[in-house]
């Protein structure tokens, strides 16, 4: 059983990456035409707007995990017929939430837009595109639950195949832009808005076509279900508040005191910095519902093997893809983009920084959803965002560079990483001990070493300086990062790889 599950977290991690390769290039690509199409002030504007979205949309962020985890469950179980009265109730609740979020959202965020956004143009253009954002994002709650049972069932193949196939199309799109089109943000708004809703269609059919047994529609009768999913999404909600605070927060914090355009420093930064984040999650993603079931079925050894490994894995190799970004990001934002916004470096750096401190804890946050004792743990925390959030707008209203919001943040995200521990060892009983050897320590060892590095060392060539940064990075991993059981993994791996492509090369001589 063991060696097929790992062998699905392999496949599935090589159909991440394959996808990521694709979505990586076109959204790079994507981000430049975007911005040389829109102009800045537009695309800083879209960038908040898409910020209030998220905002209204946080019931929704609150059940994709909910979805997710109970989905898994039933799967990890084995009851198919449990599975289908998981999906039900998600359904409903989710159709629930987009009916809500209409109705609540358009005129709240006319409000907001009204007295809050800072805009040259038209405000009657920022309404519709606000108003026309909101209705493609209700349609795309509805594929929330379609696609928490593809995750449970492993095929990542769907979604990641409509990935890929959205991306190229937004490519194709922000370049054709550039020159053709009059009224180009509202066209960009409409495109986007076909493009947030399409997939949760390709899911639908994809799952009534696969699955009809789970997706068959049914009324789940008794309200002990729907108050077992009520009151995991309070503490879930908890959580998303003040994640969804702290980075859709940042724009909207930052749009109060200055203009669209250092918005589009902040939008760019955090366009690398997701997609930096989404490259080191696929790590962790294929590993999720697998930490999930061990948990379900009582292997809890193999359960703390895949959370010391996912929080370590996921860590390192967000910091591997960061290294260019953080050595050089002058020379690559200046190479991909025609015109760099303000703050748009400083901004990027201290997101990255930001982001793996708490990647550091990656799989810790799939065990405690697993166990369902999530309360304590994310209130704790969400404190502790929140509190973050609200220091860096005083901050900033005592007049104080944008960039000191960030500097705030990455101080509370180190509190958060000291205290996290002691929070999961007393909410759950979580080995942290194990924990810190198996995944915080070799994490520590590698970044420490690495630092003389970064701080230090200056080639007058970026590309040597960058190449001789990974020809030391990479042994720090190997000897320092892995323990010896992974380093064992690897090299089989390895050797696998090559005797097949040796057969294969044997074959075609």
């Amino acid at each position: 059983m063991q060696e097929n599950t790992d062998r699905s977290i392999i496949i599935n991690s090589l159909t991440l990456y394959a996808r990521l390769a694709i979505v990586s290039v076109s959204g790079l690509l994507y981000t430049r035409f975007s911005l040389q199409a829109l102009g800045m002030a537009d695309y800083g504007l879209y960038s908040v707007i898409a910020s209030i979205i998220v905002f209204a949309g946080i019931a929704n962020t609150i059940m994709v995990t909910t979805s997710n985890r109970f989905m898994a469950i039933a799967e990890g179980r084995g009851d198919r017929e449990e599975a289908r009265r998981q999906f039900n109730v998600n359904l409903a609740v989710h159709a629930m939430i987009a009916v809500a979020t209409v109705t609540l959202a358009l005129p709240l965020g006319h409000t907001y837009i009204d007295g809050h956004v800072n805009y040259a143009g038209s405000m009657d253009v920022v309404t519709r595109v606000y108003d026309i954002a909101v209705l493609s994002s209700a349609v795309s709650f509805l594929g929330v639950p379609y696609n928490g049972l593809l995750i449970a069932r492993e095929r990542f193949f769907v979604f990641c195949g409509t990935d890929v196939l959205m991306s190229l199309f937004k490519l194709l799109f922000s370049w054709l832009l550039i020159t053709h089109f009059d009224h180009k943000l509202l066209v960009y708004t409409y495109v986007m808005a076909f493009m947030t809703a399409f997939p949760t269609f390709v899911y639908m059919v994809y799952c009534r076509l696969k699955f009809p047994e789970t997706v068959r529609l049914m009324l789940v009768c008794g309200k002990r279900r729907y108050i077992e999913v009520f009151n995991f999404s309070i503490g879930i909600g908890i959580g998303a508040v003040a994640t969804i605070g702290k980075a859709q927060g940042g724009a909207l914090i930052i749009n109060m005191f200055f203009n669209t355009i250092v918005n589009a420093g902040l939008a760019v930064a955090s366009s690398v910095s997701l997609l930096l984040q989404t490259f080191a999650n696929n790590v962790q993603k294929p590993i999720t519902p697998q930490i999930v079931k061990s948990y379900a079925s009582g292997d809890m050894r193999r359960c703390m093997t895949l959370v010391c490994f996912a929080s370590k894995a996921t860590c390192l190799t967000m910091f591997f893809v960061s290294i260019p970004f953080l050595l050089i990001p002058e020379t690559l934002l200046g190479l991909w983009l025609d015109q760099t916004p303000p703050d748009a470096v400083t901004f990027m750096r201290l997101i990255i920084i930001d982001t793996l401190i708490f990647t550091a804890n990656a799989g810790v946050n799939d065990y405690v959803f697993a166990t369902g004792r999530i309360k304590t743990y994310q209130l704790i925390i969400s404190t502790l965002l929140v509190t973050s959030v609200a220091v860096g707008w005083l901050a900033l209203r005592s007049g104080m560079p944008a960039q000191t919001l960030f500097h705030v943040y990455i101080v509370f995200s180190l509190i958060v990483f000291v205290v996290r521990p002691f929070i999961i060892r007393h909410v759950t009983g979580f080995d942290v001990l194990t924990l810190a050897r198996r995944s915080y320590l070799p994490i520590l060892l590698v970044l420490t070493l690495f630092l003389p590095y970064a701080l230090w060392c200056r080639l007058s060539s970026d590309i040597a300086y960058v190449s001789l940064a990974y020809a030391y990075y990479l042994p720090l991993i190997y000897f320092l990062g892995l323990d010896s059981n992974e380093r064992a993994a690897l090299n089989g791996a390895v050797r696998a790889a090559a005797a097949r492509v040796g057969v294969r090369f044997g074959r075609h001589a």
